[in-house]
């Protein structure tokens, strides 16, 4: 009998935790998106024995070895979240395999993991968080622009200042982010008319990229 995602994610609702399992490992070795998310949502929502947990890392870690990003990018999920998995170093390493591919999602979670629970590893530093997120952003994340604004916001890991802010933010609300809208507008009423040229810019910017064909999400 064949099994898609829906089967699985039915299994989930009726807490059938052990035939779901089957269903989305099943999937992931056939190489189905998003049965790679929704094994690892299994594991960090506590629903996986042991065993499951062993032949899932199993898995996934052989189809990482093939080059397969999802693989990796989830696997490098559960050891930098799961509580029974972390490993930061190996986090650290599987989010660079996805970074440096143009993964997008890879970025922002390396510069988040650098900005969090691994400040401490060598390599987290100012610069290469910022250039996690520069390169999410050239991948099309819309989040990468809001975290790059905070950053000159709040000085914390790039220089504070409030048009570079300004250009983050305009972006990111003109790509639909909310609060940074909220935020762009904010600056904006305490200084009418000097963000101008910065949104002018940032425009310029949006446009070349998507006529680049980047797809922003």
């Amino acid at each position: 009998m064949t099994f898609d995602v829906f089967d699985g994610e039915d299994a989930l609702r009726h807490g059938a935790y052990r035939h779901a399992f089957k269903v989305f490992l099943g999937l992931c070795q056939n190489l189905e998106d998003p049965a790679f998310y929704r094994v690892c949502q299994m594991e960090l929502d506590g629903h996986l024995t042991p065993e499951e947990r062993d032949e899932m890392v199993a898995v996934l870690t052989a189809q990482t070895k093939k080059g397969n990003l999802d693989a990796a990018f989830n696997l490098a999920v559960l050891f930098s979240r799961s509580s029974t998995m972390i490993d930061l170093p190996r986090a650290e390493a599987l989010f660079k395999v996805g970074t440096g591919a143009g993964m997008g999602q890879a970025g922002i979670a390396l510069a988040k993991l650098y900005m969090g629970d691994g400040s401490h590893l060598l390599n987290a530093t100012s610069d290469n968080i910022m250039k996690a997120l520069q390169d999410a952003f050239a991948s099309g994340i819309i989040e990468a622009a809001w975290l790059i604004a905070r950053q000159h916001m709040t000085g914390q890991h790039a220089r504070k200042d409030d048009f570079e802010a300004f250009r983050w933010l305009f972006i990111a609300g003109r790509l639909g982010h909310e609060e940074a809208r909220k935020h762009a507008l904010m600056l904006e009423g305490l200084r009418p008319g000097a963000y101008q040229w910065v949104g002018d810019e940032a425009l310029d910017l949006l446009d070349k990229m998507q006529n680049r064909g980047v797809k922003f999400v």
